[in-house]
């Protein structure tokens, strides 16, 4: 787990170019405080940068940049199936010296970049310099960041934001679509950012850059078309549950692989217990230690009593970590964990969180993406419950008009009602915030936007464009940066094994209605009762989460009418507070940059 910085200019390098990259480079020593390293070449114009977290082959072998056929390599995240990639490329009679991925990543590269990507089991984002072309990936669901930017000197890339912004003082956007976006999704989708000209990779991304520029930008990977099933529904069968079991179970026996200490970061949820029972019960690895944070419950949903229940059970080790954290963690923090707005504050919990588990390991795996493949947040099972109400035209009429004053007495009635109160294409946007769309006024400005991600909308796809959203869009946004910022400001890596391409193409080749019409997060539930006793797993918890309304002031007075109103509104419903917070982020983005 690293940092990667660097550029491709047109004209040779200065002496301030290069001093301007090592500057540059050093803003990402959180992400790899074990060592940095620097390489370029004056007279094609290129600078590599590198700040190392050891986890492989924590010897100097393995320090980036890595040069070898006379190519150079900068690389952040790892190659979980490198030892099935090594034995091929050994077939080939390729010397491979070192122990760890980078060398096997830098033979895959240059025996063949196309083919290569597409084998990779992994999270990463590289560059790699051969023939004068310079080519830049990262993994399948984003799990590694990076952001880059074209002018008319040259080609600029990290794995952040702010080294860029600071080096070439890239200015705040005042795009109304971009401002629009965030108040709607909690971030601005990549591949945009709020910094003018700056861009942030998509999932799957391939950029080849020439010289003369960026030639191309080309998707390797795209999200497979979910199976909508036929007849009559029926629960996943004992051969299904075996294939996704040992799917799991292949994953996570490749993201134990590490040179240094693994934990798992355990909650009391369904994700994170079947990952512990996988461990101990199917590669019998109960010296993994399992971490969890206790947490004041006045302020905070506090998981240590279940998670301490499932790790006995499984005869795990278990470390409890009080938490001293006073909940004092500001939006202005915020900005400067992600370096440009986001609403992930559960990056403040995560970095609080991995700052404690750092002294006990140096890998944390992580329950992150179950909801997502399993689809395992209930608003599935409501979308698929409601499909007929939310979709029809001639019943939304009818309940938007006639049924609106008696959903006053039932909370789910009003949820409908609010939602059929919506253009049918932003259904699925206004499920998130129903506060924020339900007030007609506010809404008409944002009118329609759910064209942007969502096809027509029919009783048949609802749920699955919603998951295709939450996997191709929001996770890769949102969920998966939280995570991997947070971590990373504490330098500990975070690996996820539910986020395996096997995975999500097995998953979407089963019908749907197997995950959603028999009850919340069944599938995965029927796995763990093979370890767990049911009457353990049918009180698990959802996991780790921070207190987002601890953030805000209300008594304070702004000059954002839309703040004001919001915040007055806070007191009829606490999920304006989401609106609220969102804005408060944007008003401390450009008061307070986070660089």
């Amino acid at each position: 787990m690293c940092g990667i910085f660097g550029f491709y200019l047109k004209n040779n390098l200065s002496d301030s170019d290069i001093e301007d990259g090592i500057l540059a480079t050093k803003k990402l020593s959180h992400r790899g405080p074990d060592n940095t390293g620097y390489w370029f070449d004056k007279s094609k114009g290129i600078f590599f940068g590198h700040t190392r977290l050891s986890i492989l082959d924590t010897s100097k072998n393995s320090n980036q940049p890595y040069i070898k056929n006379n190519t150079q390599l900068v690389y952040n995240g790892e190659i979980y199936n490198y030892k099935s990639l090594k034995k091929k490329l050994i077939h080939k009679n390729i010397n491979i010296k070192t122990s760890g991925d980078t060398e096997v990543l830098s033979e895959l590269l240059y025996d063949n970049l196309g083919m290569a990507i597409k084998e990779i089991d992994g999270m990463f984002a590289f560059a790699y310099f051969h023939n004068n072309i310079l080519y830049l990936a990262i993994d399948c669901f984003g799990e590694k960041p990076l952001y880059w930017y074209e002018s008319e000197e040259g080609f600029y890339f990290s794995s952040e934001p702010s080294p860029l912004v600071e080096m070439l003082g890239l200015e705040i956007s005042t795009n109304p679509k971009m401002i629009t976006e965030f108040l709607l999704l909690d971030y601005v989708a990549s591949p945009n950012t709020m910094y003018k000209g700056l861009f942030r990779c998509e999932p799957a991304t391939l950029i080849t850059v020439t010289k003369h520029g960026v030639k191309s930008v080309d998707k390797y990977w795209s999200y497979p078309v979910q199976y909508e099933g036929s007849g009559l529904a029926r629960k996943v069968s004992e051969k299904n549950l075996d294939d996704i079991s040992e799917i799991l179970i292949k994953s996570l026996s490749r993201r134990v692989i590490s040179d240094v200490p693994v934990g798992l970061f355990l909650s009391s949820g369904v994700d994170s217990s079947l990952i512990a029972a996988l461990l101990c019960n199917e590669l019998e690895q109960k010296d993994i230690l399992s971490f969890t944070v206790k947490y004041d419950k006045n302020l905070i949903h506090d998981e240590s009593v279940g998670a301490a229940k499932i790790a006995n059970y499984l005869g795990m080790r278990h470390v409890i970590v009080d938490s001293n954290d006073k909940h004092s963690q500001n939006l202005s923090k915020l900005n400067k964990i992600f370096g440009e707005p986001s609403y992930g504050i559960t990056a403040l919990s995560v970095e609080q969180m991995s700052l404690l588990a750092k002294d006990h390991f140096g890998v944390a795996l992580s329950g992150t993406g179950g909801d997502e493949v399993f689809f395992g947040y209930s608003k599935y099972y409501f979308l698929y419950k409601y499909r007929y109400l939310l979709t029809n035209r001639p019943i939304r009429f009818l309940i938007t008009n006639f049924f609106e004053k008696l959903s006053i007495f039932n909370d789910r009635l009003k949820t409908i009602v609010a939602l059929t109160s919506v253009s049918r294409d932003d259904v699925l946007l206004a499920l998130k915030d129903m506060p924020f769309f339900s007030d007609k006024e506010t809404y008409n400005n944002f009118k329609g936007y759910g064209k942007c991600y969502f096809d027509k909308i029919t009783p048949k796809n609802i749920v699955l464009q919603q998951r295709q959203f939450d996997i191709s869009v929001h996770m890769p946004n949102l969920i998966i940066p939280a995570m991997e910022r947070g971590s990373m400001r504490s330098s500990l890596e975070v690996r996820t094994p539910f986020l395996s391409k096997e995975l999500i193409e097995y998953t979407s080749n089963l019908d749907y209605r197997m995950f959603v019409k028999f009850g919340q997060k069944n599938v995965l539930r029927s796995i763990l009762k093979r370890y767990i006793p049911e009457e353990l797993s049918s009180s698990l918890k959802k996991g780790f989460s921070f207190p987002g309304v601890t953030l805000i002031n209300k008594e304070s007075v702004y000059n954002n009418e839309l703040l004001n109103y919001a915040i007055k509104s806070m007191g009829l419903d606490s999920r304006w507070s989401k609106l609220v917070i969102r804005l408060l982020i944007l008003e401390s983005f450009k008061v307070d940059p986070p660089y």
